[in-house]
Parts: structure tokens; sequence; C-alpha cells
């Protein structure tokens, strides 16, 4: 039981400081696959994508201003509350881009957001090995 408990903490923790590096990345929003990329991707109808260029829209919003707010929080305690937050965003954003899309779209928006969470790891640990 206790193993377990830490096991999760610690895993709560990577995840944390995964997000507090992608929010605070120079470039915030292409944490997000951009609508066009999304598109072309996922074979997206006129109806499919009037419907979800305002949801993308709002979640490059949402992590400019929680990029904004996690430079002036004032504690860590603040920072990993912020952090919680964005991550119940973005489960309700990928909620929302879900509830647009086919199957075979469900499993292409998949690739796309494991591709694209590969690709800031790989910026994050660029920007870390030359010494940003």
């Amino acid at each position: 039981m206790l193993h377990a408990r830490r096991m999760s903490l610690a895993a709560l923790a990577a995840g944390f400081v995964f997000s507090l590096a992608m929010v605070s990345m120079a470039r915030p929003p292409d944490s997000v696959p951009s609508i066009d990329v999304v598109r072309s991707r996922l074979s997206l109808t006129p109806e499919q994508e009037e419907k979800l260029v305002p949801v993308f829209q709002e979640r490059l919003d949402q992590l400019q201003e929680l990029r904004s707010r996690l430079e002036q929080a004032p504690s860590r305690q603040e920072k990993r509350n912020l952090l919680r937050e964005g991550k119940q965003q973005a489960d309700r954003f990928n909620s929302k881009v879900e509830s647009v899309l086919d199957v075979r779209q469900k499993q292409e928006w998949h690739e796309l957001r494991n591709e694209t969470r590969e690709k800031v790891k790989e910026r994050i640990e660029e920007k870390r090995d030359s010494g940003s």
C-alpha cells in the first residue's frame, strides 16, 4: 500500500515537472497540434472544422494564460495548483475534440497527440542540454 502510494506520488510529481516544462517553454501553443495539421491528418469535414476551430483557439488562449500565471506564481504550491488546473483544462479540451471525431479520427488524434508530446519532450531535452 505504501509502495503504491509512493509510486503514485512519484508519477504525479513527474507529470507536474513535465507539465511545468511544457508550459514554460518559449512557444507554449505548439504543444497543441495546429488546426491545420489536425484538418489534414484527420481529414476533417467542414462541419467538424467549424466546431473545432474555436475549441483550439480557446486551448491556445488557456495555455498562454497558464504560462503567464505560472511565471507569476509566488510558490511551488501555487504552481502545482496551476498545473493541476492546466491538466483539467487539457482533459476537457481532449474530450471536446474527441466528441466531434469519428472512430477512425479518434485513433489518428491519439497518434497525433503522442507525436506532439514526443516533440515537446525532445525540445525540452534539447533546451536542457544546451543550458538554456
